[in-house]
């Protein structure tokens, strides 16, 4: 059983460790939203002494740029060990990710609002999970992010895989320029 586990982990190994800093960086992510509105607060909150929505874009612009280089680098030194080195390289790379990331925002937003509308349109009704502990709501919008993160994940793996962090080329390889 454990051979047989490795030999999976061996096949898959590049998917594996993708989603799991995948996961590592969503984490991460959102504790550098959280302490942005937790201490954030402090300098930028209403006559109640509570959050802005300024303070809401503060915190989501510092999560998605802490996603966006927790995601690269975790990316190119675990996940694609084999993409081109050096640090005109790595500033290459660190531009084609940062801008496939903005592409790729802008694909989960418009997902998010054709599935909204569609399940809206066909009338979908919202199903309410009764968990041990909690309900959960299953409205049009938890399946459109479920859905939308779905397309977002595969498409940043495949443009990371394609166009950012390439293989480096025999050519490279021989004349030294990857450094």
């Amino acid at each position: 059983m454990k051979n047989k586990i490795r030999a999976i982990y061996q096949k898959h190994k590049e998917i594996i460790l993708y989603l799991f800093f995948g996961f590592i960086t969503t984490v991460v992510s959102l504790l550098a939203c959280f302490l942005t509105l937790k201490f954030g607060v402090v300098f930028i909150h209403d006559e109640n002494g509570q959050p802005t929505e300024l303070l809401d874009i503060l915190g989501s612009t510092v999560q998605w740029v802490v996603g966006v280089l927790v995601a690269f680098f975790t990316n190119k030194m675990w996940v694609f060990k084999n993409a081109e080195r050096g640090r005109k390289a790595t500033v290459h790379q660190l531009l084609v990710f940062s801008g496939s990331r903005v592409g790729t925002y802008f694909l989960e937003v418009v997902i998010n609002l054709g599935v909204i509308a569609l399940f809206d349109g066909l009338g979908y009704k919202t199903v309410v999970l009764n968990l041990i502990v909690m309900s959960f709501a299953l409205t049009s919008r938890v399946w459109a992010k479920v859905i939308s993160s779905v397309v977002v994940v595969i498409t940043n793996y495949v443009i990371s895989k394609l166009f950012v962090f390439k293989k480096k080329s025999s050519k490279n390889k021989s004349n030294g320029e990857g450094n």
